[in-house]
């Protein structure tokens, strides 16, 4: 056993220490002068790290427990074997991420972006005692940790422990599960398209309302549900003499793909489902998507005045450059945009256009 790295040497930041640090990061970061941080093997229990641009710090086993790393950007972060047992991590995003062997025993990771992130198990030569919780030297450690409404698209959880991890509503297309350990993990609402099911190993109760592979039904509707929004595009750029108003309510429309730049003014398309559809730059005005499954959609540049979000599902959709404001009618009045109960973050909507 090699000696523990958390020892005399290795002494907890205080909060004064660590901003200073990081001060001359963002410096560093943005080609202002300024110091990456190296905070390898760096207690920084209970810290604030929230809202940071973290890019290329180097965590590799630090202890941060407790600490938030609320909405950070955590691009080429190194967070090998890091301890983050009851951390914040929600909204932090970090795709690629090499996770491996950390701790995230009742971490918060709510709406985290970690595509393709690694949290396999891994292995630190040496083993001890960080602030009260034993360093699992061989294996991904995240008992009872909150995955929900995490994109996790393509990340490898093999071999990880995940002993109640909740997993609700979050995507994880193309994620990879072999010898996980699962026990009492919930998977309610999740996405789990490309997901090898029997790696699960998961009792049904634990999959309710999750999505997977489109069926061969759906699929067979394909080619018309794409006849019916032609129809519709020929009814909008004709100003109603030809073709005919759409309504797809209830639809699963994902093996459309893309809608990019579609004239689909009006559109009924209550309660679809349209995960990581390309809406880009398309002409949504008043059209009514309550209660509409939109999680990781794309809306950029997308004009969506007097759009009817209602109660959708809009987790990851990307609104960059997106006109959210309102609709003026013919007859002179104001349709409001509607976002009344729906699941979107407030940082989704930074890059709008807005009343």
């Amino acid at each position: 056993m090699l000696k523990d790295p958390y020892g005399e040497k290795s002494p907890q930041f205080t909060q004064e220490k660590l901003n200073e640090v990081l001060r001359a990061h963002e410096r560093y970061v943005a080609h202002q002068g300024g110091m990456r941080a190296q905070l390898a093997h760096a207690r920084l229990d209970g810290l604030n790290l929230a809202n940071r641009n973290l890019e290329e710090v180097d965590l590799t086993g630090a202890s941060l427990v407790g600490a938030s790393l609320y909405g950070s950007n955590l691009h080429r972060v190194s967070l090998y074997c890091a301890n983050l047992c009851d951390g914040d991590i929600r909204y932090a995003k970090r795709t690629r991420a090499d996770l491996r062997g950390c701790s995230f025993r009742g971490a918060q990771l709510a709406f985290a972006t970690l595509d393709n992130a690694d949290l396999r198990s891994g292995t630190m030569m040496y083993a001890g005692v960080i602030s009260g919780t034993k360093v699992q030297g061989g294996s991904a450690e995240s008992s009872g940790v909150d995955f929900s409404n995490c994109s996790l698209k393509g990340v490898s959880f093999g071999s990880a422990k995940l002993d109640g991890a909740n997993f609700t509503g979050a995507l994880l297309h193309g994620a990879k599960f072999k010898n996980a350990v699962l026990t009492n993990a919930s998977f309610k609402d999740a996405v789990l398209t490309g997901v090898n099911m029997e790696d699960l190993k998961v009792p049904a109760e634990s999959l309710e309302g999750a999505l997977q592979d489109v069926t061969p039904q759906a699929q067979a509707l394909a080619s018309e549900l794409k006849a019916v929004l032609e129809e519709h595009r020929r009814f909008v750029a004709s100003g109603g003499k030809e073709g005919r108003m759409a309504t797809l309510d209830e639809a699963d429309l994902r093996l459309l793909q893309s809608l990019a730049g579609w004239r689909l003014t009006g559109l009924a398309a209550r309660h679809v489902i349209a995960i990581d559809m390309d809406f880009s730059a398309s002409q949504l005005q008043a059209a009514k998507l309550a209660g509409a499954d939109l999680r990781g959609a794309n809306f950029a540049q997308a004009d969506l005045r007097g759009v009817s979000f209602r109660n959708a599902k809009l987790a990851h959709a990307d609104f960059k450059g997106a006109n959210l404001g309102s609709l003026k009618l013919g007859d002179g009045s104001m349709l409001a945009t509607d976002l009344e109960g729906a699941e979107i973050a407030e940082h989704q909507l930074r890059e709008a256009i807005r009343d």
